[in-house]
């Protein structure tokens, strides 16, 4: 010590503990080295006893665990003897106290004497506490618990470390051990104070919370706990409770284990019932009694147990449902489990499919036999009221519309005196007096027309039977309104179907039998009605533009008919009996009816023919490009069903063609209003439509929709189907029109007063004596003077109408013999109906509309130089100077006229008003003849041309409508082009115009309204070429697809096919039904919408772009440097495409076997700078360098 005083180095300082260390042997004990140290205290006051030095000390000389005194005691002692820092000291001896632990050097006493001393110091506590859990088993640790709960010494530190080491420890123990650690609990509580009664049961009660939480939670636990382990536990859990309430999380996951907990991988949902309603018989019926269900049991613990399907509801046998209803006891937790299930389940299914769940369900109780209502069947009665609460009640404004559930109401009815507090009587009551006042409703013809239709099903009505009475009902109604409305014998012939018969209400037997006959006919009544409302709607109309009496209301009643759901019957009844009225005084019904062409309602005239010609291509190219959104695809096994809405009183030409494959096609016609009937138009199977068109037509005096059926179910490749509709308004007789319109005029034209039907009828009957004089040829040119104008402008089928006109004569002339007395005679031109006869009036009037028509035809050779004036035709001459005979007949104008007919024979009527129309709108001949169109190089120009529009109008609605016009404008006008050799040439050149149809000649109006356009587009430079070829490009680089698709495994030719699309912007349009003159009302929306239209190019697509671009490569001037850039960097992307295509295919054919019928997809990735390179250069004369884009991997392997 002298010498390390002299060296006076900290570096070299001599310690305690060095000296300790170096000493072998110490033989004194702790206290007894402590004691001499002590004693000589002073001489050490600059080498002081340190804690280190202690705590060595301790450890080389620590008590024996046979003295009497508590080593920890002895400690303090000396410590406190050394005047050393209490704190510091149990810092330092936490290792020696783990080792002791570890060696059982301490008594429990003596630890827990020591946590009690600690236990003001969270950090100290936890350690040692640490310490000592980790050295011992979990008995232990136990006893450990319940010695410091019996020493009071349970502090806020204390409990927050004993019950978290605790809760970790204690749920990795054995069931039964953890009921010995509950009895020796259940002992220390009678031990320890009654003021620590209360925490002790907290402290247990987080512990136990742990055990079960972990014990049910965890997978690994859960299995060993059986049913009786949780009932146990669960005891235990109410019993060492401070609320004894089951309320408790630990509880309710005991109840949930003991009730719920179902091995249910092979039982049937019946069988889980069963098992689960058995665990429930088995459970406490006291805590039943005592606790309500539903604040124990959650919705959560039932979902295994719910019903998903009606199916599997049907699949509750007899045995397992009398099991529920018999074994419950009126236990309140299995009702209210069963009620929750029944609610939950019927929830779940319910998806508008109601009627088919209340008529399983209603024929299932049957099976069980549960089909008598039972006071005590309170499971049945539960199941009833729930399917009464769900949907009954939401239905109870339309109940008739609910099925036939017989079983279900008789115990709905049944149910309205029952006095249990979960069904509510009143709100039977008043469903059911709701369907007795629907009753009273129909029986009285008040109900809505609609509902009579429904009743023809299977309806609930007839469950009501019991509680009417209908000789009370009907016995005081007005019998007449059960009267079928008088009717004509020729209304009658006209509708063409049964009268129905007048409503006996007067015999009844049997209630169920006189409503099954009521409702039956009513609704033939209602088949009558609706056949003559098709008929005589168009009728009325007529009248009513024509001021017909009352025609004006009963054309708005129709339209009521047709349109508001709320019409009633009796409604409908007195409507038809006013038009009936006002329809007796008209003798020629029929003959208005056959005129307006009404009197079918739907007619298949072509019902689906192939093309003979192999022109499928054509058709498809044409459609492409002049209705592009008329296509839609059929993914590969899947059913696809395509609507499109067709307006009334039309005739609908539908075609269809599929790009690659043939098709099972089914179309139909759904006509709206009349209970969604379909007419099947066409229906087969394999229709090549691939290689030939597939075309039809009908008409329809409904307006309805056309349904499109691709069935793709067995095949592994999608289809692409395109279509074109054409619909036309149904033809009327123009000449009954015009010669009516003229005798209108003549007595009622500068009036606005309204006309009798009877004024009207006499009317009428004067226009068929004029067209009877017509078709028998007994008019003169002169008496036909009014006559030319409707030959002039209407576009007349002569054949059709004389056709027309002809049986009406007919009819006409048999009415004229069956209305007119035996003792009056009248002289009557006989008509015979005959072809010939027919041929020879057609020829007469075919003469006249030639001679209405000769003025324009010479008109037009005049004005636009057909024919050369240098040598000028005796046949021109001849026309030119053609008396003007009005004194001839009709039937002698072959004679007067013949030239006509040797001139014109060829032209139909839509050549004639093709003249009249081209006379009119003279200025596009002119605009075609100044950019010489029709030459070699301006046929180049405009083909070009069309081709660089059609691109560029895709998304302009308006532009694309008129280049459409411009193209077939260009066909038809092109024989008053050029000059004719003769006047024979240009007729022969005229009638070589096929396919005119009515609305051909609108397009020729289009481009007069549009000159200004179309001659802009027509000035155009050639470039154009190159700007269209520049844009396809662009949308590639965009969103372009290549598709590769290898098919020469199936004997299919392999091919490949880019697809992009273009985002088309318009203005969002919102369509508003008038439900008053069912006109469409069209509101404007700010918002924008967004759609996408879908391109294709096919490999011959391609190739034709590639051309394209080479030309233009070839062509482009050298001063646009920049376009050739691009236009080399295109030709490569297209080049790098047709070189990834020909690797597969030769792939393919060397037979690699992943390289057979397999489908590839590549996008065209363009960057974003990279495009607006793209941009800038196309807007821009400098040079810049770019790459060609690259492909982004979609599917495959490549």
């Amino acid at each position: 010590m002298q010498a390390a005083k002299s060296i006076n180095d900290n570096r070299y300082r001599l310690q305690w503990i060095d000296i300790l260390s170096k000493m072998k042997e110490i033989k004194l004990s702790l206290e007894q080295f402590i004691q001499v140290y002590v004693h000589y205290q002073k001489v050490f006051l600059q080498f002081p006893f340190d804690t280190s030095a202690f705590i060595y000390l301790i450890q080389r000389m620590h008590p024996s665990k046979k003295e009497k005194e508590s080593p920890f005691r002895i400690f303090l002692r000396l410590n406190q003897n050394l005047q050393l820092d209490r704190s510091m000291f149990f810092e330092q001896f936490q290792w020696i106290f783990s080792k002791g632990i570890k060696n059982q050097w301490y008594d429990m006493k003596d630890i827990a004497e020591l946590f009690t001393w600690l236990r003001s110091q969270d950090q100290l506590f936890s350690q040692y506490f640490y310490h000592y859990s980790s050295n011992v088993n979990t008995d232990e640790l136990w006893d450990m618990f319940l010695y410091l709960c019996r020493l009071n010494t349970i502090n806020n530190i204390t409990q927050k470390y004993l019950v978290t080491i605790l809760s970790e420890r204690i749920p990795s123990v054995s069931v039964e051990l953890f009921h010995r650690y509950t009895k020796l609990a259940k002992t220390c509580l009678t031990e320890i104070k009654s003021e620590s009664h209360s925490l002790f049961i907290e402290l247990f009660e987080k512990i136990f919370d742990a055990f079960i939480i972990k014990r049910i939670d965890y997978s690994q636990y859960s299995y060993r706990l059986t049913r009786t382990d949780c009932k146990d536990l669960l005891q235990i859990g109410l019993e060492m409770s401070s609320t004894h309430r089951l309320e408790r999380p630990s509880c309710l996951l005991l109840v949930r284990k003991i009730l719920c907990d179902i091995e249910s991988y092979h039982k049937t949902n019946a069988q889980k019932l069963k098992c689960l309603f058995e665990n429930l018989k088995n459970f406490d019926e006291n805590l039943c009694q005592k606790y309500a269900a539903e604040k124990i049991i959650d919705d959560e613990w039932l979902k295994d147990f719910y019903i998903t399907n009606i199916q599997i509801w049907s699949k509750l046998d007899q045995e397992t449902y009398q099991y529920l209803c018999t074994n419950h006891q009126n236990n309140p937790w299995a009702i209210y489990i069963w009620s929750q299930i029944v609610h939950s389940s019927l929830s779940n299914i319910l998806n508008n499919n109601h009627i088919d769940i209340l008529s399983k369900i209603n024929d299932w109780m049957k099976n069980v036999k549960c089909d008598i209502y039972n006071p005590t069947d309170i499971f049945t009665i539960i199941l009833v009221n729930k399917l009464f609460e769900l949907i009954l009640m939401k239905y109870s404004r339309s109940i008739m519309t609910l099925p036939n559930i017989d079983i279900i109401m008789k115990f709905i009815i049944a149910m309205r005196e029952s006095t249990s507090r979960r069904i509510d009587a009143q709100q039977i009551n008043n469903f059911i007096n709701n369907g007795l006042d629907t009753i009273h409703e129909i029986l009285h013809l008040k109900s809505k027309c609609s509902l009579y239709r429904d009743l023809l099903t299977d309806s609930i009505i007839y469950c009501f039977l019991p509680l009417i009475d209908f000789n009370k009902i009907l016995g005081s109604v007005d019998h007449q309104q059960y009267k079928f409305p008088l009717t004509t014998v020729n209304i009658d012939s006209i509708v063409g179907l049964p009268k129905p018969k007048d409503i006996d209400i007067r015999n009844i037997e049997s209630n169920e039998e006189f409503l099954f006959r009521f409702i039956q006919q009513i609704n033939e009544w209602f088949d009558w009605f609706d056949r003559f409302i098709d008929i005589f709607q168009y009728i009325i109309d007529w009248l009513k533009n024509h001021n017909v009496n009352y025609s004006n209301q009963l054309f708005i009643d129709l339209l009521n008919i047709r349109y508001d759901s709320k019409m009633t019957f009796i409604e409908m009844r007195i409507i038809i009996d006013r038009i009936l009225k006002i329809l007796q005084p008209f003798k020629d019904l029929q003959h208005l009816c056959y005129l307006f062409n009404c009197l079918i309602s739907l007619e298949i005239l072509n019902p689906g023919t192939l093309s003979i010609q192999d022109n499928t291509m054509k058709f498809l190219i044409e459609l492409k490009r002049f209705q592009p959104n008329n296509t839609f695809t059929v993914e590969s096994r899947t059913t696809y069903e395509h609507i499109i809405y067709i307006s009334d009183r039309q005739q609908v030409q539908w075609s269809l063609v599929s790009e690659n494959y043939p098709c099972h096609i089914k179309l139909e016609y759904r006509i709206h209003g009349m209970n969604n009937q379909y007419k099947i138009l066409y229906q087969k199977e394999n229709v090549p439509i691939h290689k030939n068109i597939l075309h039809g037509q009908f008409e329809s005096q409904r307006n309805g929709q056309l349904l499109i059926t691709i069935n793709n179910k067995n095949s592994s490749t999608s289809r692409i189907i395109w279509y074109q509709i054409k619909s036309i308004s149904l033809s009327t007789c123009h000449l009954f029109d015009g010669i009516f319109n003229i005798y209108y005029n003549k007595y009622y034209h500068e009036t606005s007063q309204m006309i009798s039907e009877q004024d009207f009828s006499q009317l009428l009957d004067e226009v068929f004596d004029f067209i009877n004089k017509l078709l028998n040829g007994n008019l003169s040119l002169r008496a036909m003077t009014e006559l030319r104008t409707i030959f002039y402008d209407k576009n007349i089928n002569i054949r059709e109408e004389v056709k027309k006109l002809y049986k009406n004569c007919l009819n006409e002339q048999n009415n004229n013999r069956t209305n007119i007395s035996t003792n009056t005679l009248v002289q009557i031109p006989v008509i015979h109906s005959n072809e010939k006869e027919i041929e020879q009036v057609c020829k007469w009037l075919q003469i006249y509309q030639y001679y209405t028509h000769l003025n324009v035809i010479m008109k037009c050779i005049e004005k636009f130089d057909i024919l050369s004036l240098d040598n000028e035709e005796e046949i021109i001459i001849h026309l030119r100077h053609l008396s003007n005979n009005e004194n001839c007949s009709l039937r002698d104008i072959t004679q007067a006229y013949q030239i006509l007919q040797d001139c014109f024979q060829n032209l139909t009527h839509q050549h004639l008003q093709l003249v009249k129309t081209i006379v009119e709108y003279s200025n596009v001949i002119q605009m075609m003849k100044k950019f010489d169109l029709y030459s070699t190089n301006g046929r180049r120009h405009f083909q070009e041309l069309r081709d660089n529009l059609t691109t560029q109008f895709q998304l302009q609605e308006l532009n694309n409508m008129i280049l459409n016009s411009l193209i077939i404008t260009y066909t038809l006008i092109e024989p008053f082009i050029f000059k004719a050799k003769n006047f024979n040439d240009f007729i022969y050149r005229l009638a070589q115009l096929s396919n005119l149809e009515e609305n051909s000649l609108n397009h020729i109006k289009v481009i007069n309204d549009n000159i200004s356009i179309v001659t802009m587009w027509l000035s155009t430079e050639e470039t154009t070429v190159l700007d269209n070829a520049l844009i396809t490009m662009e949308h590639l680089y965009k969103n372009g697809i290549v598709n590769i698709y290898l098919r020469h495994l199936t004997r299919k030719s392999s091919y490949y096919e880019i697809s992009y699309s273009i985002d088309r912007i318009q203005n969002k349009i919102k369509k508003v039904k008038n439900e008053n003159n069912q006109k469409e009302q069209i509101e404007n929306n700010d918002e924008i919408k967004i759609k996408k239209i879908q391109f294709l190019l096919s490999m011959s697509d391609i190739d034709d772009h590639k051309r394209q671009l080479t030309f233009c490569n070839v062509d482009v001037q050298q001063n646009l440097i920049y376009k050739k850039v691009l236009i080399d960097g295109q030709l490569k992307l297209l080049k790098t495409i047709e070189n990834i295509y020909d690797i597969f295919t030769k792939l393919e054919l060397a037979g690699h076997p992943d390289y057979q019928l397999r489908d590839e997809h590549y996008e065209i990735h363009f960057q974003q700078s990279k495009q607006n390179k793209l941009r800038s250069m196309m807007n821009s004369s400098q040079y810049t360098e770019f790459k060609v884009p690259c492909f982004q991997y979609v599917t495959g392997t490549f």
